[in-house]
Order: C-alpha cells, then structure tokens, then sequence
C-alpha cells in the first residue's frame, strides 16, 4: 500500500511503460511521446492559461536524470 497516491500512481506508469517495452517491444520514443501527450492535454485540460504556460516553462528547464534499472533500447 503506497502513503502517497503520486507514488502509486508514478510507479504504475511506469511498470506499464516497462512492460510495453519489454513484452511488446515498442519502441521508447513512442511510449516516451505519448505519455507526453497525455501529460499535456491533462495540463491543458486542467490549467489556465498562465499556468500551463508555467508549467511548460518548468517543464523545458528541468534537468532530469536516466533510468539505470533496465535498458529501454
């Protein structure tokens, strides 16, 4: 049982990220892309203006690091 409802959801993305990689082999960029997607109409859909504008900028800026568990290519 996760504490936090954001870990619960993050890691169920990303195990299903992980098995469309793994057991359907498709490619990174596709799945990387529409989860973008998702994450920017839920934004759009969810926000005003000013802030999805912010959340964009925030978003651009930010310096992420790579996954080390698995391989994803």
């Amino acid at each position: 049982m996760y504490k936090d409802p954001l870990d619960k959801i993050y890691n169920d993305l990303y195990e299903h990220s992980m098995h469309l990689l793994e057991e359907h082999n498709l490619p990174v960029e596709a799945i990387a892309g529409s989860l973008m997607a998702i994450a920017m109409r839920l934004y759009k859909t969810s926000l005003s203006e000013e802030n999805f504008n912010k959340i964009k900028d925030v978003i651009m800026e930010s310096d992420v690091q790579p996954y080390k568990r698995r391989k994803l290519h």
